[in-house]
């Protein structure tokens, strides 16, 4: 395989000089910064000036104008090629939708860096330059802004030239300081496999569901606030929200506020529409917490019907390219991107029967069953669940039985184990009887309503029946403490790696991944007197205690399984075209060998760990047709 190292230069026209319109007659600039990444790419504007490509160690990169390039791009062979870029989802979708040019294996030096700085830190080429101590970059942008390549006078053309030639030698270093930084090795390929999610898209989008569904959430966000009869007045203020919230077991997040009189941090709730925290409140799976939140911001559209209009739009030009940030989350999962996030896909919404599969394919989306619990219960040496686990007992109806204190069986009893199913994949890290309420009531679609009361019995429902699993909470309480202190010791699957030197905090998972936990410091809140341990991560400052620091560790270890099972499928032949936490979107062949492919495909996500030997995995297929339903 030989790594190249790529980087283009195109037309953009962010003070619309040209005075483009949209439909509506409003002007309509054309810049990446203002628009997503596939729309940039696809849009009738879109011009190169041209590219700048590092061919190998030994020699310098060399800039090819718009002309030169595309007799390059058709002539090179690009099969065993290693296309590395600092922002490979721009660059090779350009690639693959302009130029039909599909690089052998994708990597990109902006996912690279998420993983090892830590998300909470912008990974830009600029700001990942400066962390390593290169100079800013030399681009001229403002030189050629709403300038096409014929525009430009000779003497701009080789600043253009400079600037992209000096940006390659940057990536092209930057990826061997981010290998030697510890980036493992067989992350490389789920890098390729994100990026060719959004490169090589291939799921069509029906736009007649779509709009049906941007149409029905009028209706249903009407009804929705009547239903909850909250007034403009109580949504509006602070105090009364944040009770709204904690009575659907959800805890506000803060934010850094101007400082007080005497300087110190002052902490205010964040509840702003750039603010992660509502973002992902509108995206709850709760329908009365995103009815709460988007009459909060006063959304004249909810995030479906922004999703729908999205995926409308861009399956007008082309199949849905799917997005999502590598190591977006601190955990190392991903994250989703270019205002779509099909990371939270919506559970049972028909904007799912949308999302059709290329003809000759089905779409599968294989899950890996419970594969927190199971890592959660091993984790912890709670042996009786995992022997339920191992044996095929039914492991819900231990926590049913507790809470009903009667016992509880699946034939008999459907809705006692139904409770008993939500409340064991919903406490293990922590959960109060609020959230547990909340849970319980989404979960079961109104069926079962627990009193105040009641939560707290199904939290001690639960905590009495895993006695290891509080205990492990316990363990990661004093484990923050000894992290604190720049501790390092190895605790069952993890390797905890601390330098009071290079201030450095780190939980390292079997394949080499680093959780980072180097801002971790105990804060006590001047206004509240609350005092507790805190962690900067890139929705800003959240608690970290000892339950969620289990809830980080276990969906990092269920990330890499599911990842290991990725790069285990793609290598026979499966294609992935997205992953939602737990599982994947693959296309298997429609063929007359459907059963050997789902067997084949449950056997990877199955497979036993060999860095966690013994622990029983599972799966099963939530979908498998022409469509996402």
């Amino acid at each position: 395989m030989r790594p190249v190292v790529f980087d283009l230069e195109c037309f953009y026209d962010p003070k619309n000089v040209r005075g483009d319109k949209k439909p509506d007659g409003s002007p309509d600039p054309y810049t990446i910064k203002a628009m997503t990444t596939e729309s940039y790419c696809r849009d009738k504007r879109f011009d190169i000036h041209g590219a700048a490509i590092k061919w190998s160690a030994s020699t310098s990169p060399v800039w090819y104008d718009q002309r030169e390039l595309s007799y390059v791009l058709k002539e090179e062979d690009w099969s065993d090629v290693f296309m590395i870029n600092h922002h490979a989802n721009f660059d090779q979708l350009v690639l693959s939708h302009h130029y039909n040019v599909i690089p052998a294996m994708s990597g990109c030096t902006m996912s690279m860096a998420r993983l090892i700085l830590g998300n909470h830190i912008g990974v830009s080429l600029d700001s990942v330059r400066s962390v390593f101590g290169f100079p800013p970059k030399i681009t001229p942008y403002n030189l050629f802004e709403g300038k096409y390549w014929k525009d430009m006078t000779s003497a701009v053309r080789q600043q253009v030239a400079d600037g992209a030639i000096d940006e390659v030698e940057s990536i092209w270093k930057l990826f061997g300081i981010l290998m030697q930084r510890g980036f493992p090795v067989e992350e490389l390929e789920v890098v390729d496999s994100t990026i060719k999610m959004f490169t090589m898209p291939e799921l069509i989008g029906d736009n007649n569901v779509f709009a049906k569904v941007w149409q029905d959430e009028v209706t249903r966000k009407a009804a929705m606030i009547d239903r909850l009869g909250v007034t403009k007045e109580e949504l509006g203020s602070n105090e009364r929200f944040i009770s709204l919230l904690r009575s659907h077991g959800i805890e506000p997040e803060y934010k850094p506020g101007k400082p007080n009189a005497d300087g110190s941090e002052k902490l205010i709730p964040a509840f702003a529409k750039t603010d992660p925290f509502m973002e992902e409140l509108q995206n709850d799976e709760d329908p009365e917490v995103r009815a709460l939140a988007e009459a909060r911001l006063g959304a004249k559209s909810t995030l479906l019907q922004t999703r729908a209009e999205t995926l409308g739009w861009m399956g007008s030009r082309g199949p849905l390219c799917v997005y999502l940030r590598y190591a977006g989350a601190l955990t190392s999962r991903w994250s989703g991107g270019d205002d779509t996030n099909f990371q939270n896909w919506t559970n049972g919404s028909e904007i799912n029967s949308a999302i059709i599969a290329p003809d000759g394919w089905l779409l599968a989306e294989p899950d890996s069953s419970q594969v927190e619990c199971r890592l959660l219960n091993f984790c912890a040496g709670q042996w009786d669940k995992i022997e339920e686990f191992k044996s095929g007992a039914d492991p819900y109806i231990g926590v049913a039985s507790a809470f009903y204190k009667k016992s509880i069986n699946k034939k008999d009893h459907p809705d006692e184990r139904q409770l008993g199913k939500i409340v064991e994949l919903q406490a293990g890290y922590g959960s109060g009887g609020n959230k547990i309420r909340s849970t319980v009531r989404v979960k079961s679609g109104g069926k079962i309503l627990l009193t105040p009361a009641q939560g707290v019995e199904a939290r001690d429902a639960y905590r009495n029946t895993h006695l290891a699993v509080v205990a492990y909470w316990k363990e990661a309480e004093h484990a923050i403490t000894r992290m604190a202190n720049f501790e390092s010791w190895d605790w069952g699957a993890f390797r905890v790696r601390c330098d009071a030197t290079n201030k450095t905090r780190r939980v390292v998972l079997p394949n080499g991944i680093e959780i980072i936990y180097d801002l971790l410091e105990y804060f006590s809140d001047p206004n509240s007197g609350d005092r507790y341990w805190r962690l900067k991560t890139r929705k800003g400052w959240v608690k970290i205690y000892g339950s969620k620091l289990v809830e980080n560790m276990i969906q990092a270890l269920a990330r890499v399984v599911v990842s290991q099972a990725m790069v285990r499928l793609k290598k026979l032949g499966y294609r992935c075209k997205n992953t939602k936490h737990d599982s994947l979107w693959l296309l298997i062949p429609k063929d007359d060998r459907l059963e050997e492919h789902k067997a084949i495909i449950l056997g990877e996500m199955s497979r036993e760990l060999p860095w966690l030997p013994g622990c029983p995995l599972a799966a099963e297929f939530k979908v498998v047709g022409e469509r996402y339903q």
